[in-house]
């Protein structure tokens, strides 16, 4: 606690538990877009982008550094510059499913 009294560890560990108990929908949506793009619907890939790119930019913050590269890994790969290997996006959202699996980090 500082001297104004707040407890940002506190605060912390509460937005931290929020970004956590949120992690299945983001899940949910990125397998949601991914197979959007799969069954053709071209604006899924930026979707999917906006969605990878959000979730490497904040993961890290609460502890969830795997979470957070493989996102910015497969943000990489749909960059509409690099024109998107099928191939590489395919690797990318197969490495980010499974870095949702990986263990919370300790509080």
């Amino acid at each position: 606690m500082d001297e104004s009294g707040v407890d940002y560890d506190a605060r912390l560990a509460a937005l931290a538990s929020a970004f956590a108990q949120s992690l299945p929908g983001k899940r949910a949506e990125i397998e949601a877009a991914w197979a959007r793009w799969r069954a053709g619907e071209a604006a899924a890939r930026a979707t999917l982008q906006a969605l990878t790119h959000r979730l490497g930019g904040s993961a890290d913050n609460y502890g969830f550094e795997a979470l957070g590269a493989a996102a910015r890994a497969l943000d990489a790969a749909l960059q509409p510059r690099r024109g998107a290997v099928p191939a590489q996006v395919a690797a990318g959202v197969t490495e980010l499913l499974a870095a949702f699996e990986r263990p919370a980090p300790a509080p």
